[in-house]
């Protein structure tokens, strides 16, 4: 059974308008606005802006992928964190550094500082020199050879034969820096394990040599020591010691000397090759090699006449440099086995005016003064030579 509504409760309930999509409710005087839900509208909308977020989150989601693609899909070198883009472990910075080497060996003879180098024994003067063949030998990559330190080189040097050391070579290959292990072999050359036996090629015959002659020979052996060139033995053949044998370990050096001393002092040089053995091995015939070396009876500083003619013998060589006292005048004379040699001795001047005179104060000998300075005073000492009734003065 239906019910009735009196219009008296319709007043008094609330008033409901339509209106397409807006219900307007009123209440106690108050209204309130309520849109309605277009689910066509809403539902176009939403579908759109989930489609835009979809996409958005998508796309946001491939560059994610692709940044850690990229962040994490490279190779980095782990020297210097750079990138690799080939299939290398390191960069082509940093490639260099990663090489081999062989061994590094240095043989020295630090008696005549000499090294062996290829089977064969050089002089060297600057042993970072030496270092730096040995290294490049040993490396194949582009390097930068550091120098030794002083105090290293002086140790180094400083080692005898039979020490076997080891030291520290530095070297930089691109920016890094390497401390490569290296040996240091010290022994005695073919040459200096000549010395101190009796072991020699040729001999050295001195003969008619003065003292000045023979220092200038020691002198040579000292220079050359630090060469391989040595002296096992030493004879002295007469009283006076002016004939003497050097027994020489190296023949070649025979020539050497022996043209020095031909050069200096005008020596006579006669050469005599003898057999004393055979060479097994090769089959070879060994020769040792006799130099005489002969010098002339007259020296520097004599007076030597020749056709009635005095001169001085100024120096040696393959010629006789002379200068006449008369003309003060130089030439040149041969080398003879003699000459007329006139030695000076020393005279008093006894006599200025008119002419020069001068007496031996052992044979109370007078004589004219043929040369005399202006400077020469009575009583004064000279050296000059007499020559009959003529003195000569030695400047």
């Amino acid at each position: 059974m239906s019910k009735k509504i009196k219009k008296k409760d319709v007043k008094k309930s609330s008033k409901i308008t339509k209106h397409k999509n807006t219900l307007i409710t009123s209440h106690s005087n108050k209204t309130t606005k309520i849109t309605k839900h277009n689910p066509k509208k809403h539902n176009s909308k939403s579908v759109a802006h989930s489609n835009h977020k979809t996409q958005t989150k998508s796309i946001k989601t491939h560059s994610k992928v692709k940044v850690i693609h990229k962040q994490y899909g490279v190779k980095f070198c782990p020297n210097c964190g750079n990138s690799i883009t080939d299939n290398n472990t390191l960069c082509k910075k940093c490639s260099g550094t990663d090489f081999d080497f062989k061994e590094i060996k240095l043989f020295t003879c630090n008696s005549c500082k000499s090294y062996n180098y290829k089977n064969k024994w050089k002089q060297f003067h600057d042993l970072n020199k030496v270092m730096k063949i040995i290294v490049n030998d040993s490396i194949k990559n582009e390097f930068k050879y550091h120098n030794l330190e002083e105090n290293v080189i002086t140790e180094l040097l400083s080692y005898k034969a039979g020490v076997h050391k080891d030291f520290t070579v530095k070297i930089s290959i691109g920016r890094e820096n390497f401390d490569l292990p290296a040996v240091i072999d010290v022994t005695l050359c073919p040459k200096c394990c000549k010395q101190g036996t009796k072991y020699f090629e040729g001999i050295l015959q001195i003969r008619n040599a003065s003292d000045e002659i023979y220092n200038f020979i020691q002198n040579d052996l000292s220079k050359n020591k630090s060469k391989g060139v040595h002296v096992t033995k030493e004879i002295i053949i007469d009283n006076l010691g002016r004939d003497r044998d050097y027994y020489y370990t190296d023949k070649r050096y025979l020539n050497i000397i022996s043209g020095k001393l031909r050069q200096h002092f005008g020596a006579l040089v006669k050469h005599n090759a003898q057999l004393f053995s055979i060479d097994w091995e090769t089959s070879k015939n060994l020769y040792r090699l006799n130099v005489l070396v002969e010098f002339p009876k007259y020296n520097k500083n004599d007076v030597i006449k020749i056709d009635e003619q005095l001169y001085k013998i100024i120096s040696m060589d393959e010629k006789v440099h002379v200068v006449n006292l008369e003309t003060n005048t130089k030439t040149l004379l041969p080398h003879k086995e003699s000459y007329d040699i006139l030695k000076p001795v020393e005279l008093i001047v006894i006599k200025k005016y008119p002419e020069f005179e001068v007496l031996d104060p052992n044979t109370y000998y007078q004589a004219k003064l043929m040369n005399p300075t202006d400077d020469l005073e009575v009583n004064e000492t000279i050296k000059a030579v007499i020559d009959g009734s003529q003195a000569w003065l030695i400047k």
